[in-house]
């Protein structure tokens, strides 16, 4: 296993894992909208064999550079679950503290949402956000609501009544409102709504459209913390049900890219996470970022997580060298386009890095990561 994976594969297991959620059930009733059928196109075959990737991801990048977050304790994050760029500011969502921080391009800290509570202007949970140019959207499942604040400064600016539970959001392309529920064993949503994973809707909530009914009986084997990622062509999904991949550009047009692994799981074992692991078949383990031409995301390989870049242009899948962490790639947690965006806050982890030969931070970075504070690692590509 490469030396890259082994340092975070304990910490990157745990955030998937905390995508099982399961929930009480309560009566209240969804709005009922007719499902539409979506402009689907299977117009391309990825074939990953995930064996038999090369180990030269690190020819793919150009630098890597390291920026300080502005270190204040109501700022302090136990791990990033979600990450945006938008409005000039990187916005860094923990989930389990109930919060989001903004940071400017410089690193300085420009506002804390940290409003978990009962009050009208509260939330109880950070299930997922987005952010649009104007305003950060805040899924709540508990109290079904939907807060919004502004993406400025993070006031708070009014309340929308959510009609399902939704365990990631996103904003499509075309300005509406993206939502996924992925059904878990022994699982059920504490609000009745239609047996749909996708959910489309305008800024007001109101359903313009539903995606990939599901039966009773049929669930996912694994949970993750988000299961969107938005890139300059769309916005991206999957699932542990499939190994497809679907790239949203509105509200009634999904394109989706068959994924074949060469070790992919059988149907027939799809809902057991045990046999799964045992026979070490390969799934996704997050929704791949796509960035420029090339998909980057991580797998299950043999039982491990490892991350890989894959090419589309013309197939290529590679991976971290197995021995050498020389302009390795730590985990992305997301893209504004132009670069990609690991976290790193762990001064024993960056010291074992640079041990195996990782890219060394000037010295302000690491004084600053050395007294727990944290640091974007910025990867340009070539």
């Amino acid at each position: 296993m490469a030396y890259l994976e082994k340092c975070y594969i304990k910490k990157l297991r745990l955030r998937i894992m905390k995508g099982l959620v399961f929930v009480t059930l309560l009566l209240l009733v969804s709005a009922c909208v007719k499902e539409k059928k979506a402009i689907t196109q299977t117009e391309k075959v990825w074939n990953l064999d995930i064996e038999n990737a090369d180990t030269l991801l690190r020819h793919y990048i150009d630098s890597i550079t390291f920026l300080p977050l502005e270190d204040k304790a109501d700022a302090m994050l136990y791990g990033v679950d979600k990450f945006v760029v938008r409005n000039g500011l990187f916005y860094l969502a923990d989930f389990r503290a109930g919060k989001i921080v903004a940071y400017d391009a410089k690193g300085h800290l420009k506002f804390v949402l940290a409003s978990r509570g009962g009050g009208p202007k509260e939330y109880l949970e950070i299930k997922s956000f987005a952010v649009d140019s104007s305003f950060i959207y805040v899924v709540d499942n508990y109290r079904h609501k939907v807060l919004v604040y502004n993406g400025k400064n993070g006031q708070y600016e009014r309340t929308l009544n959510l009609p399902f539970v939704a365990w990631d959001m996103e904003i499509l392309p075309d300005g509406n409102f993206i939502f996924a529920y992925i059904p878990y064993k022994d699982g059920t949503p504490n609000i009745k709504q239609d047996k749909y994973k996708i959910f489309i809707t305008d800024k007001e909530l109101n359903v313009l459209n539903k995606l990939f009914e599901y039966k009773e009986g049929q669930f996912d084997f694994i949970g993750r913390p988000c299961y969107f990622t938005s890139s300059e062509q769309g916005v991206v999904f999957t699932s542990a049900s499939s190994d497809n991949l679907y790239l949203f550009a509105g509200k009634d047009s999904v394109r989706q890219i068959e994924v074949k692994f060469r070790k992919g799981i059988p149907e027939q074992q799809r809902q057991n996470l045990e046999l799964i692991d045992e026979n070490g078949y390969n799934y996704w383990a997050n929704t791949p970022i796509w960035y420029k031409d090339y998909i980057i995301f991580m797998v299950s390989y043999d039982g491990f997580l490892f991350d890989y870049v894959y090419n589309t242009e013309n197939g290529q899948l590679s991976k971290n060298d197995s021995v050498n962490a020389y302009k390795g790639l730590l985990t992305p947690v997301g893209t504004d386009g132009k670069h990609l965006f690991s976290y790193l806050n762990d001064y024993l982890t960056y010291q074992e890095l640079i041990e195996h030969g990782f890219t060394r931070a000037d010295k302000e970075a690491e004084q600053h990561l050395e007294h727990e504070g944290a640091l974007l690692v910025v990867y340009t590509w070539h």
